[in-house]
């Protein structure tokens, strides 16, 4: 999506895109004619963020990362420390942007509240996807005082991203995906083949696509030599160093994350509803419910003893951490000190320090390279 944005169109026949989340952008003007929504487990899709995040040194305008060796990216993971910290101030957020991301694109574009997932006004919406300008607080204020009353006084009624009116939407077939895949199935060596026919099948069945498209037959070797023999870019799999469980969260945030995906299995696994016959709605919610039991397995592990106890210094969520520290002042009010500190600004300092630290090293990198050619 930013390379249709920064660089302009090109012949691809799939466009990944973000976008509403605050990390994409709607580059590609009308030149998209059907969607498909990816899914992956959301616990694994926090880490991988940061770790891309990380991958990217933290750049905040597509200029930033252009300038960047793209070979970094899953080249290794981002140090647990440095994850714990961003984690603790961001990832409680990020969960409803996880779920409001689902919603925006089963629903075709609707715009809703994040966090109250009621319906919103246009000027709402762009502050949420926004949010390095707007806070959490602000979003849930102005939603109180400017979107809420017009709700309930009948002026704010169910309205499209302009970009999806339902009237003249920028993706042709409309913005409410066609299919609904799985990125774990994918690299399932059980599941894999058949989750690829079923991409191939999206493009089969579009007869602006299906005539270029190569023979059934050859399918499952596409698949085999991409996941299987790694014959194809480098992928999230394929970072080294600390395995993905290492990046652990606390019960609540565990917690969290199993509320909002029951939240979509029920509205989307609702019987009667608008979505009952839907065979994205069914394979959505088969997903999540899939994600739900992983999670719930994890979280499990907390009360039996095979998950690690988080020490205080960890992550612990705002409840835990304050229901420690309540404990902790009540029986030692007189060394505040030793209570755990807002690492806000630590976090953004040592986010532009890695950018900094990246830049430099990628530069010297460059200059060996011009100077071994020479």
């Amino acid at each position: 999506e930013w390379d249709f944005e920064f660089e302009g169109d090109s012949n691809h026949p799939f466009i990944k895109a973000n976008y509403p989340h605050h990390e994409g952008v709607w580059g590609w003007g009308d030149n998209a004619d059907q969607m498909v929504l990816m899914v992956r487990n959301i616990r694994r899709s926090m880490v991988e963020y940061y770790d891309i995040r990380w991958d990217l040194g933290f750049a905040e305008t597509y200029d930033e990362v252009a300038s960047l060796d793209l070979d970094v990216l899953y080249g290794e993971r981002a140090p647990l420390e440095d994850f714990f910290l961003w984690r603790d101030e961001k990832v409680m957020d990020e969960i409803y942007w996880y779920g409001w991301e689902i919603d925006y694109w089963m629903e075709g574009g609707l715009m809703r509240d994040m966090f109250s997932h009621g319906i919103t006004s246009p000027e709402h919406f762009a502050m949420e996807m926004d949010p390095r300008t707007n806070t959490r607080a602000d979003l849930e204020g102005y939603y109180l005082t400017n979107v809420a009353p017009r709700i309930a006084d009948g002026s704010i009624v169910e309205s499209y991203d302009v970009h999806c009116d339902p009237s003249n939407p920028q993706i042709t077939s409309g913005c409410e995906p066609v299919a609904v895949i799985s990125a774990e199935k994918l690299r399932d060596p059980a599941r894999g083949p058949q989750e690829t026919e079923a991409i191939a099948n999206v493009l089969l069945n579009d007869d602006r696509m299906g005539q270029f498209m190569i023979s059934n037959s050859a399918w499952r070797c596409v698949w085999r030599e991409l996941i299987v023999n790694k014959k194809g870019l480098k992928t999230v799999y394929d970072r080294p160093g600390n395995q993905e469980s290492d990046y652990n969260f606390s019960e609540e945030m565990l917690t969290a994350m199993i509320v909002e995906l029951n939240r979509l299995i029920e509205k989307y696994g609702e019987v009667g509803s608008v979505w009952e016959n839907k065979d994205t709605a069914i394979e959505l919610v088969s997903l999540l419910t899939e994600h739900v039991g992983e999670i719930q397995d994890e979280l499990d592990g907390y009360g039996n003893g095979n998950r690690k106890t988080l020490r205080d210094k960890d992550f612990l969520g705002p409840k835990e951490r304050k229901r420690r520290r309540d404990l902790y002042l009540s029986n030692a009010a007189d060394d505040l000190a030793k209570i755990r500190k807002d690492y806000t600004d630590y976090f953004n300092a040592l986010a532009k320090k890695r950018w900094e630290d990246q830049q430099d090293a990628r530069r010297l990198a460059s200059e060996k390279k011009m100077s071994a050619r020479k």
